[in-house]
């Protein structure tokens, strides 16, 4: 990757943090990298909490700028490193309140209300408790909503259509959870899926937050 190495980013190991080392290896730039992870107390710390008091990963550190939720820091990225190109419809009003659309479904829908539940309840019954029915139901819930964009998707090669964005990296993490988690879905998706796992920054960032 080119560039000066002026960001860090705090966290490893998780989706989420994923998503922001994609977002990185997308554009191509130099980060340094702290390798914390969630539940080994790494984030309890005093230094990480006089950064981040939400104690979560992950935190991105741009010059004076502090970011802590993935979903602001990979906006942000984009913004400021004008690789990955926007088209004219999104940089209309109209189409930044579309874009906003799909960036809250999944965030909501797809992730918080659905594959989190399933998260806390089947992965971590220890801590969240068990919890059958809710994570029966949200794994209906998550094909649901995945059948209401059904003809928004098809025949598209990214979620925006002709340009990768943040929205093809929310997608496809979320698609990938919901193959952990036994979600099945419909051969789109999956190929979907397949096209955006084939990146080289994907494979690049998933060593660098699995390793």
């Amino acid at each position: 990757m080119e560039g000066e190495n002026t960001l860090e980013v705090w966290g490893v190991g998780t989706t989420r943090t994923l998503r922001v080392h994609w977002m990185l290896h997308e554009l191509g730039i130099d980060y340094e990298t702290h390798r914390i992870q969630s539940r080994t107390g790494e984030t309890q710390t005093a230094e990480y909490l006089a950064l981040n008091p939400k104690g979560k990963i992950p935190t991105l550190v741009d010059g004076d700028l502090v970011l802590s939720e993935s979903a602001a820091i990979m906006q942000h990225l984009r913004r400021t490193r004008p690789v990955l190109p926007y088209d004219d419809y999104q940089a209309s009003d109209a189409g930044r309140a579309a874009y906003d659309e799909w960036l809250s479904f999944i965030l909501m829908e797809l992730d918080a209300t659905s594959l989190y539940v399933v998260r806390r309840h089947k992965d971590l019954p220890a801590i969240y408790g068990e919890a059958p029915n809710a994570v029966a139901s949200s794994c209906e819930y998550f094909s649901k909503m995945l059948r209401a964009v059904e003809d928004r998707i098809a025949g598209r090669e990214y979620l925006w259509g002709s340009c990768f964005s943040e929205l093809d990296i929310h997608m496809t993490i979320s698609l990938l959870w919901a193959a952990v988690v036994g979600i099945e879905v419909l051969p789109l998706f999956g190929d979907y899926q397949a096209r955006m796992t084939e990146r080289p920054a994907y494979r690049a960032a998933y060593d660098h937050n699995f390793q």
